[in-house]
């Protein structure tokens, strides 16, 4: 599995003539990333003086928070091979014969589920990039401050992962007949790339105001 490598393995992978671990990989690796670093932000948090401090709610909220990053972490992780399996229904697909006029419905069929799947895979890591935003948000403001700076390197990684992921949706939606479904991931993609921007620029002021 591509997410049990080295990452010197990973990246020569990344860099080789391989379809896969491509883009989508690179983005579910940039979301694990922001996440791993959230995590850190909150593990030099917790236990510390400014932790002990707070009130029994903050202690509660920021022990929840870096439990549902350390989550996410995994989840990325996982997402990278996710993508390598999407890619390869596609490619599997195109490859089914076509001799027949059976043959070619299959082929078909076969074709819009596995663009279907390639699409739902980016959106699935972009949905859930968004909602490490919220998680990020919190170690900004109440994490320990000499940690700030990796705070905002997550929110960078993790508008990264979106556009990433939103190039990805995009790239197989031309493939989808499905129009209701063409248009509720155009809409996706937008709200996604604009909340995203939202909340980096929100956090990096933050961060930037404390360094």
């Amino acid at each position: 599995m591509l997410q049990d490598i080295s990452i010197e393995e990973f990246i020569k992978e990344l860099a080789s003539e391989k379809p896969t671990p491509g883009g989508g990989g690179a983005a579910a690796l940039s979301a694990a990333l922001s996440a791993a670093l959230n995590c850190m932000v909150f593990n030099f948090t917790v236990g510390k003086k400014v932790y002990e401090n707070y009130d029994k709610e903050t202690k509660k909220l920021i022990n929840s928070s870096l439990e549902k990053s350390d989550k996410l972490k995994d989840y990325f992780l996982c997402g990278i091979d996710k993508d390598a399996e999407a890619f390869s229904k596609i490619i599997n697909s195109y490859k089914l014969p076509q001799s027949t006029e059976e043959e070619k419905a299959y082929r078909h069929k076969c074709i819009q589920e596995a663009s279907k799947f390639a699409a739902k895979v980016p959106e699935d890591v972009a949905n859930n990039a968004r909602e490490l935003f919220e998680l990020i948000w919190i170690s900004a403001k109440l994490g320990n401050k000499n940690l700030i700076t990796d705070a905002g390197a997550a929110a960078i990684m993790a508008e990264a992962a979106i556009e990433t992921s939103i190039l990805n949706i995009k790239i197989n939606i031309g493939s989808i007949e499905d129009k209701e479904l063409k248009a509720r991931l155009e809409k996706t993609c937008r709200d996604l790339l604009l909340d995203s921007k939202e909340w980096k620029d929100k956090i990096l002021s933050e961060v930037y105001s404390n360094i």
